[in-house]
């Protein structure tokens, strides 16, 4: 079983607290971003990814000076690298801040920057070498390009998924049109005989920093990943499945809705080249 403790470390504006002005717009109308990093011995070794998703999505909301709110985030980070042990998980939040009421954006809004550090969860080794249990989410996801991409904090989606999980580890979530995305927390990888997809990310979903690093890396991994429209047809073709983020590394499926898959070996390379490249510390 997976322990989830409460944060360690909560600071807002770089000081330590837990108060945050009640009518701040991250909790009125989900109006902000956030980051998940994995930190392992004082560094966050996907941290350039976050660094630019954050940046994107703060060009795509128009929530403040990029400048200054991107500076803000690597001193945070920075200043909460030296109190942590071992291994970590920072979580950045970035809220328009308070706006009075009224969905209307304040003309020069003032940016209120969360940082909380958690312990990191005691995965079961099983996840990575026997594999997980997936199930297929009903609920679908919502369209938005204006929002895909990028870690916006309306969520609600993956709060509905998730609540048909049951006993599963993850869920399997699709577009309006039925295609499959991603999963509550994780990105997709679907093995084919010869070649390797990933859903694209253009209405929905998130583009994960793991994501990112694996489509950058793919020739010195040696497996070609295509990013691709991912239907019922080519799920029921693929030899195998994973699922991926920044935190975990990657799992691979061993049932989708109760039925036997087999597992790739490609996971075991993937995990691998992630402890050779990022220094993670995955079982393989």
């Amino acid at each position: 079983m997976v322990t989830h403790r409460q944060a360690h470390i909560t600071s807002v504006n770089g000081t330590e607290t837990s108060a945050l002005e009640i009518g701040d717009r991250g909790l009125s109308y989900g109006d902000g971003l956030f980051e998940t990093m994995r930190v392992i011995r004082g560094k966050v070794p996907l941290l350039q990814y976050h660094v630019t998703r954050f940046v994107e999505g703060l060009e795509r909301l128009n929530i403040g000076s990029v400048r200054r709110l991107k500076k803000q985030f690597q001193d945070q980070v920075n200043a909460a690298l030296p109190l942590l042990q071992g291994e970590a998980i920072l979580k950045i939040i970035v809220t328009r801040g308070h706006g009075g009421r009224g969905y209307v954006p304040p003309g020069r809004p003032e940016p209120s920057l969360i940082l909380q550090a958690y312990d990191y969860p005691d995965w079961p080794r099983s996840y990575f070498s026997k594999g997980i249990d997936v199930v297929r989410c009903s609920h679908r996801l919502s369209s938005q390009p204006a929002l895909a991409g990028i870690k916006h904090l309306n969520r609600l989606d993956q709060v509905l998924a998730s609540a048909e999980l049951g006993r599963a580890s993850e869920g399997l979530m699709c577009d309006q049109q039925g295609r499959y995305i991603e999963g509550t927390k994780s990105n997709l990888l679907v093995f084919m005989p010869g070649r390797v997809l990933t859903p694209a990310i253009v209405d929905c979903g998130v583009k994960g920093t793991l994501r990112a690093f694996l489509l950058e890396h793919q020739e010195k991994l040696g497996l070609p990943i295509e990013e691709s429209g991912i239907d019922e047809a080519i799920l029921a073709e693929a030899s195998g499945l994973a699922m991926f983020n920044g935190v975990f590394g990657v799992w691979p499926v061993k049932s989708l809705d109760g039925r036997i898959m087999a597992l790739d070996p490609n996971v075991r390379r993937i995990n691998a080249f992630l402890n050779q490249k990022l220094d993670y510390s995955l079982p393989v």
